[in-house]
Parts: structure tokens; sequence; C-alpha cells
């Protein structure tokens, strides 16, 4: 007769086995079964928390993972498989503290150095990131994904030639790496040399990368068809990592000024408070700060999860949704007073069912204001170089007066420098009419 401990034995055993050849749902099954009939042990935790984690619940596996940590603190294994979980949920100085408790604890693995420098990127620490990566790739040089993250780091520092150097070593290393050569090739567009760039993204497609995104970025480099918005993935991707800190950048780096100006048109055109305010693409909340003493219910919607977790932790939104603004605007039943959307426009070229959507759900003398990049030419939106959109102030008078708007305000602003340079940029503030 089997007893308990060879039956838990026997699960745990199934679940690793299950881990290992990807059938996580499978493998979270045995893993819990196995605990069922041992409680606490912490090697199960260890691997239910790596596979919780491959599940995308990060919260769930910190559980496991703490649990497993509070039996023995000195397993390198568990503090790297929480160090992954803080940073998918944004916690990257928690992360940080929990990679050097796996250092200590024994670590050697070179994935978990590689996280190091990915997360002080993300805190901004990029010369301590360039240090981890260096003395990395000293040990172990052919290791294709420090490469990249090198590159990236470097690109950061704003040492192009070297970043070009550590990308052609990444896709030398693994050239069926579509993010090596995605990186490579951006990096050549901003160097100026397009007709290199738009090969590197050939590569890029034939080594099995997304098509919509090379589709994207292809449009910004060669000016081939422009996509209507930039994928969804991509603006998750950009944003995930810099919840932390992001504020700050914005702030004092890039001298960000679009959230005071949407905040501020709105209020001149809409007298007295909101009943209800609406911040699209809310990102950590910097309008929702300023909204909240101008509306009884302030509520914001975001695309990215890390975003809009500090948007709820900022305090100053009733509620904060995540998901796509137009789906998000359609499944409304309510009506809103005031509409806002600061610097979100710069990732949707087509605003035709942006438009649609708020005057969905705009209460009559409702307001909405916006930002966009400012493009001078003739054409209603591009997609630029720096793989966002700029829109011409006569290509949205147009769009609104298609869509019912009557254009109250459209002022030139300062939005934001880039490498010390203003980009320009225009508030609108737009009514239904009649």
């Amino acid at each position: 007769m089997t007893s308990p401990f060879e039956a838990a034995r026997d699960h745990f055993l199934k679940g690793v086995a299950l881990l290992e050849a990807g059938d996580n749902l499978a493998a979270e099954a045995a893993l819990q079964a196995s605990l069922a009939m041992l409680p606490g042990r912490p090697s199960t935790l260890v691997n239910l928390g790596a596979v919780r984690l491959r599940l995308g619940r990060p919260a769930e596996a910190i559980t496991a993972l703490d649990e497993a940590l509070a039996a023995d603190d000195r397993q390198a294994d568990a503090w790297c498989h929480r160090a992954l979980a803080c940073s998918e949920l944004g916690r990257e100085g928690e992360a940080l503290a929990n990679l050097q408790r796996a250092f200590a604890s024994g670590c050697m693995l070179p994935a978990a150095r590689q996280h190091q420098a990915l997360v002080l990127n993300r805190l901004g620490r990029h010369a301590e990131a360039l240090a981890v990566l260096q003395a990395l790739l000293l040990a172990e040089p052919a290791q294709a994904g420090a490469q990249l993250l090198l590159g990236q780091t470097l690109q950061t520092l704003h040492r192009l030639p070297e970043a070009r150097s550590a990308y052609e070593a990444a896709v030398a290393l693994a050239p069926q790496l579509p993010e090596g050569w995605i990186h490579l090739g951006l990096l050549l567009n901003d160097l100026g040399d397009a007709p290199a760039a738009q090969q590197a993204l050939q590569r890029a497609r034939q080594a099995g990368g997304d098509g919509p995104l090379l589709a994207y970025f292809s449009a910004a480099v060669a000016d081939g068809p422009t996509p209507p918005s930039a994928p969804p993935p991509y603006v998750r991707a950009l944003f995930d990592p810099y919840a932390e800190g992001f504020e700050q950048h914005l702030l004092e780096e890039l001298r960000y000024c679009g959230h005071e100006a949407v905040v501020n048109a709105a209020a001149a055109w809409h007298s007295g408070p909101a009943a209800l305010a609406l911040d699209l693409g809310c990102g950590s909340g910097l309008c929702g700060a300023l909204l909240r003493t101008r509306a009884r219910r302030v509520e914001g919607v975001d695309l990215s999860p890390t975003m809009v977790a500090q948007a709820r932790a900022g305090g100053s939104y009733d509620a904060v949704h995540e998901a796509d603004i137009v789906q998000h605007l359609l499944a409304r039943s309510d009506r809103a007073d005031v509409v806002v959307a600061a610097d979100v426009f710069i990732y949707i070229g087509d605003l035709g069912p942006v438009f649609a959507a708020v005057a969905g759900v705009l209460a009559p003398g409702g307001v909405f204001a916006f930002t966009v990049e400012h493009e001078e030419g003739p054409a209603a939106y591009v997609l630029r170089r720096s793989l966002r959109y700029a829109h011409s102030e006569a290509g949205l008078r147009a769009l609104s007066a298609a869509h019912g708007w009557v254009v109250r305000q459209a002022r030139p602003l300062v939005l934001r420098e880039e490498q010390r340079l203003p980009v320009a940029g225009l508030v609108l503030v737009l009514q239904l009419a009649g």
C-alpha cells in the first residue's frame, strides 16, 4: 500500500515532469495534489510558484514562494522566481532585492544576472546594469540574450556604435532571434541607414517575428503602408516595465506637460465639477491627480497592467480599468461630463473609432480634451520614425466634423523634449454639435 509520503512524492515528480514538458495546468494540478498530502514542502511550493509564473499569475506565484521561503529563506531558486514575479507586477525595487538575496544564497545562473541588469535598467540605473552585463559577458560571452540587453543598455546611454556592435553580436549568436534583428533594425533606423534597417526587419520576419509588429516598424522605417494604430502588445511591452519611476522620467527628464494641458483645457470649457471624468490611456495617473479636484468621480483606462496597478495605488481614481480604450468606451452604459486623453494618440493614427466611441459616452454639454503630436503636412496622420503618430490640425478638424464634433480649441504647445529638443503638439477641446 502506497504511503501518503510516497503518493505526495509521485505527484511532485509528475508535476515537475509536466512543468518541464510545458503542460503548465496539469503541472499545477499535480503539485497541488502533492501539497494536499504533504503541506508546506518547500521544493513543491517553489515549483508551484514557477508554474504559476508561466501561467501569468505572478501574485499567486508570490504566495506560494513566500510560503516556501518562510520554511527556508536560503533557497536561491525561490528568490529568483520571486524576483520575476515582482517584475511582472511592476515592483522592480523589490525584484532587485530578491535577486540580491538569490546571489547571497549561492545563485550562479547567468539568467539571474541578466534579469538583474534588466531590473536595473527599468529603475534607471543604466551604468550599474552595464557593469553587470559586461561582467557576465566577460565570463560567458556566448549569451545572446545578454548581448541583446547590452545593446539596449548602451543605446539608452546614447553609445550607439557600441550598441550596434552588441546587437550584431546577438544576431550572430542567435540568428533565429527576432528580437535581435528588430533592435538592430530600429537602431539602424535611428542612425539614418533606412535600407539596412529594412533588411534587418526582413531578417526578423524570416526568423518568425510578429507580423503586425514588424509591419508597424517597417511603416515607420520605410514609409510603407501606415497601420491605423500601434499593435496593443507593442504598447503593453513599451510601458509595462516602466511603471516604477515613470512619472519622474516624464516630468523631470522629458519636461512633459500634456497632462496639465488637457485638464486645464477641459476645465476652461466645462463649468462646475463634473459628475464623471474619464481618463483614456491614464498611465500611472498624472491626469487623475488633477481631475480629482474637478470631478466627483474619476475613472481611468489603460492597456498596461503595471500602469493600471500604479494608477490604482495612487488613489486618485475611483476605478481603473485594464482595457483597450475603444472597447471599454463601447461597453459603458453611463455618461461622462469630461473625457481626456493626454499623450495617448501618439499610438493611434486613425482616430475615427475613438471619436465615435467618445461621442457615445459624452453627456450633453460635455467636453473631450486631448493632445497630439503636430504634423504640418497634408496627411491626416503619419507614423514617424520615432514610432509615434503625429496628426495634422486640418485632418483633426475634418474628422471632428465627420463625427459631429465642434472644435472649441486647437492650441499649439510643446508636449515634451527629446534629446533636449522640443516636440511640437496640439491640445484640442471638442464638444458635440447641437
